[in-house]
Order: structure tokens, then sequence, then C-alpha cells
């Protein structure tokens, strides 16, 4: 039951032992996630983590360093300690030790277990919103052991709140690797057209505190990442 999901994510100061939701906790039915988590936005400072949304704004890298030394160590101390970045006199622990599997829409993904209430929210939204625009995601990718940005910067997925839907189905046009080839992203479509996922998705996403990485310069439309306050998630009585 959803009640699962919002009971593991009780935050610890620092947590030694990976949590894995069952599958069965996946919400099956419509429900009303209002009453489950609070509706937030992701914080300002973190989207601007991201270099290409910071130059993009026009500051410089020196001001980029600065701000990604503070999203590091805030993301270090909420979500674990990763070798290379930060330290880890912020949190002992890892993102892989606090790092379980979660249903959904009947798919099991690694991620960090302080934002599986956040998830099963926003599954639970797009049940009850998005039902005149029916998809169902065939692959999901969360938690990842390497970083794979450059520059300095640090994915999240490497911290566990990061989630792609259906890569080959839903673009990244500016991302190395290929995608510059493919043929979604030859054309002059808008990214809302070369994906298959509907935009009510990303709007339930956002609801609940998920940032999209199509709204940045390299449109990235299947990725999504929790950048509100974990500690805000679920809505306490």
């Amino acid at each position: 039951m959803i009640a699962d999901l919002i009971a593991v994510a009780k935050p610890p100061a620092v947590v030694t032992e990976a949590a894995t939701v069952a599958p069965s906790a996946a919400p099956k039915t419509p429900l009303q996630p209002q009453s489950l988590c609070n509706e937030q936005t992701p914080q300002p400072f973190l989207v601007r983590a991201h270099f290409d949304s910071y130059v993009a704004a026009g500051g410089t890298a020196r001001e980029w360093k600065e701000l990604l030394d503070k999203a590091v160590r805030y993301r270090t101390e909420q979500y674990g300690y990763v070798k290379g970045y930060g330290k880890k006199a912020w949190n002992a622990s890892t993102p892989a030790e606090q790092t379980g599997l979660v249903t959904f829409f009947g798919l099991t993904v690694p991620l960090h277990r302080r934002i599986a209430p956040a998830l099963a929210c926003v599954e639970a939204g797009i049940r009850e919103r998005c039902g005149d625009q029916p998809y169902q995601p065939y692959v999901l990718s969360g938690h990842r052991k390497r970083n794979t940005y450059v520059s300095g910067e640090i994915s999240n997925h490497v911290y566990g709140i990061a989630l792609d839907v259906d890569p080959l189905r839903n673009p990244c046009c500016g991302c190395i690797g290929g995608w510059e080839k493919s043929e979604r992203c030859q054309n002059e479509k808008s990214k809302f057209q070369r994906m298959d996922m509907p935009r009510c998705w990303v709007t339930e996403f956002e609801r609940f505190g998920f940032y999209w990485l199509g709204h940045d310069k390299i449109e990235d439309t299947m990725h999504f990442e929790f950048l509100a306050d974990p500690g805000q998630i679920v809505r306490r009585p």
C-alpha cells in the first residue's frame, strides 16, 4: 500500500541499510495524492546547479562552481556521500546504502528511499488526472554508481534521486552519444512532439517536486529528478 512508501521516508540522520519497497506497494487504483504528499517546487539553487542552466542565465563559471559546491553539500547531507564529491563528514552513509527497489507503473527501479513517497504520489496523480492520455512505460533507469556528467558536475542519478522514463521513446536531443543522429531529433518538431510521454505526466511530476530536464538546453525529455525538500514530501497530520 502507499502507506508503506511513506513509512520508509522517515529521514534518519545517517542510514546504514538499504531499503526495499515491495512491488505490491505500487498504487493499483486512483488515489488522492494531495492527501498524502505536499505539493512542492524544485529548489532554485539545485536547478541552477546544472551547468547548462546557469550559463544560459548569464552566470560565470566561478559563480557556478560556488553554487555547485553548495548543491553538492546539500545533496550529500540529504542523500549520502559520493566519493570524490563533498566530504564524508557531512554524511557517512552513501546513496547506494539508502537505495531500494521502488515500483512505478508496474516496473521496479532503484531509487533513494527518501523520495519513494513522492514517486508514489506522482503515479497516483497520473492515474487520477491523465486517464485521457494513456501511456505505459517500458523501461526505467534510476540510481547509478558511476557519474556520467563532465565539467565537475555530478548527476542526480548518482544520488538516487533521478529517474529516466523510456529513453528510446523520450529523447535527449542535446545529449552526446548518438542522439544527434536519432530520427526523433532530425526534425523541426517541438520537444513535446518528439516524445511519446504525455505532457500531463510532466505536470504531475512537477507537482510533487521533480524537475524535468526537458526544460534545459539539452531537452532531456526522459529525465526527472527530485529537487524539492525531501523532508517535506509527506503531508503530516
